[in-house]
Parts: C-alpha cells; sequence; structure tokens
C-alpha cells in the first residue's frame, strides 16, 4: 500500500514539474522534451526554428537550425518550407518566450504542425548535444579585467559596451557581484511581475516589457539616474532598449549578462562578445 501511495505521489510530482516547466497558451501546439528534440533533429523529421535574435544565435544555436526571430518573422517568413511540415520553434530556456510567441505566429499563419522545446539552446547545451556557432579566436578574460570604453551618459561616467546602448558587461558584472553599483545607476529588470518576484538583483525596480506590444513605460523611468536594463539572459534587455525613441534611450543602457537567482541570492555571468 505504500509502495503504491508513494507511486502516486511521485507520478503527481512529475505532472506538476512538467506543467511548471513545459506550458504553452499557444492552442493546437505541443510542447516537447530534450529527448524529443534530438529525436526529431536526428532523424531530419523537423526544421528547427531559433526565436532568438541574430546575435545569440551566431553565438551559439542547435545544430542546422535556422534563425527566425519573432520581430523578423514577417520579412523572414518566404524562407520557411510548405505548411505541412514539423517546426519546432526554442530559444533561451524555460522563461523565455519568444518559442511560444513565434509558434503562435506559425500556427496563426496556417502551419498545421508546429512544436516548441521549452528547454532551449541553454538546456541542449548543457546536456552536450551537436551546436553550432560563429567560430572565433578564444580569448580568456584576464582576472583583473580593465574596461577601456569610457563614457558619460546622463552625466554620470561610467565603461560602455561594443554595441549601441550597451553598458560595459564585464565590468558592470563585477559591480554586481561586489554589491558595488553606484547609487546613480538605477537596475531595471524588465520580465514580468512573477518573475521579478522570485528573485532579483538587490537594489533593482520591475518596469515590464510587453513584448507583444513591443513596449516599455519609459515614464517610469527615475530622471537624475542612468537606468540599466537586465533580464535572465540579456535578449529582452536588448529589445526593451531597442523599443524606446533616441530621446528616451538618453539616460538608458542594457546589461548583455546572464542573471540567476536562486535562494534570495543572485549571480551576474557577462555574456561574450561576437
Amino acid at each position: 500500500m505504500k509502495k503504491i501511495l508513494l507511486s502516486v505521489l511521485s507520478l503527481l510530482f512529475l505532472s506538476a514539474s512538467l506543467n511548471a516547466n513545459g506550458h504553452t497558451d499557444v492552442k493546437g501546439v505541443n510542447v516537447i522534451s530534450l529527448k524529443k528534440a534530438d529525436f526529431l533533429l536526428r532523424n531530419g523529421k523537423a526544421l528547427f526554428l531559433d526565436a532568438r535574435g541574430q546575435k545569440l544565435y551566431l553565438k551559439g544555436t542547435i545544430a542546422g537550425s535556422m534563425n527566425l526571430p519573432v520581430k523578423k518573422y514577417e520579412k523572414l517568413k518566404k524562407l520557411l518550407p510548405s505548411k505541412d511540415v514539423q517546426l519546432v520553434t526554442f530559444c533561451n530556456g524555460y522563461k523565455c518566450e519568444k518559442s511560444d510567441e513565434l509558434a503562435q505566429l506559425l500556427v496563426d499563419d496556417g502551419y498545421k504542425n508546429v512544436s516548441i522545446y521549452k528547454g532551449g539552446f541553454p538546456e541542449w547545451k548543457k546536456e552536450g548535444y551537436t551546436a553550432m556557432g560563429l567560430l572565433k579566436e578564444c580569448k580568456s578574460k584576464p582576472i583583473d579585467y580593465k574596461p577601456t570604453k569610457k563614457g558619460k551618459v546622463n552625466g554620470i561616467e561610467l565603461y560602455l559596451g561594443q554595441d549601441k546602448g550597451m553598458i560595459d558587461q564585464f565590468w558592470f558584472a563585477q559591480l554586481i557581484n561586489d554589491n558595488k553599483v553606484p547609487n546613480n545607476i538605477q537596475l531595471v529588470d524588465v520580465r514580468k511581475a512573477e518573475q521579478f518576484k522570485e528573485g532579483h538583483l538587490p537594489g533593482a525596480i520591475n518596469i515590464s516589457f510587453d513584448s507583444k506590444a513591443q513596449k516599455i513605460d519609459s515614464s517610469k523611468f527615475p530622471k537624475n539616474k542612468v537606468v540599466v536594463f537586465y533580464c535572465n539572459t540579456g535578449m529582452q534587455s536588448i529589445d526593451s532598449f531597442v523599443s524606446l525613441t533616441e530621446k528616451e534611450q538618453s539616460n538608458v543602457l542594457y546589461l548583455d549578462a546572464n542573471v540567476e537567482c536562486s535562494n534570495g541570492k543572485c549571480t551576474v555571468t557577462p555574456n561574450e562578445n561576437l
């Protein structure tokens, strides 16, 4: 009797875990596991679509996948095969919603066989499955990294990254991890409110980015500070920055880094430059 009860409880726990990690609101679309995704790819049964931006795609992606960012769907959808072909969308892990948004666009456009691989590239890479990316020379970052691109934003001196609107991610990640973020810099978490409540960087405020409307409420930005956007992987931060007008961008930067929070503690790992 005890064994039966334990088995039932195990099944219930497994079911709850699957629902938490593999849920989608896209009607008629299945969420597939890592093993199922690998089976489809190895046997050539599906075309994998990376819903992330080109920058992340070039850094690394599932081998053989096609880059189809949500923002460029209308422009690039002509490159897709017939609407009977099996398609699998993915992005940057379970908390990334781009794969769902892309799946919805495909379904609305008449594609009949669409699935979502929620684990995305982070899980795929972690488990050692075949990946591809832009080949570049490997350069290790010195422990005593010193930024060089000094700039001034809203009258405040700091260090800038390689792209427009980017704060130097190596320099700033170290400041965050050492709890030394200056008072004149305001961290803004652009994720959804429920994700913010699960865990966020010390001192951060939450102003969610509306990915469907491609908009963020700039009226909530503090006027006398430099605003720095962050999210789980840097992807939503970039989108949030790009959605602003040039005037709104005047005191805003974004952080290109991975942010992980657990048990009330967060760590920031900067993403490598291309």
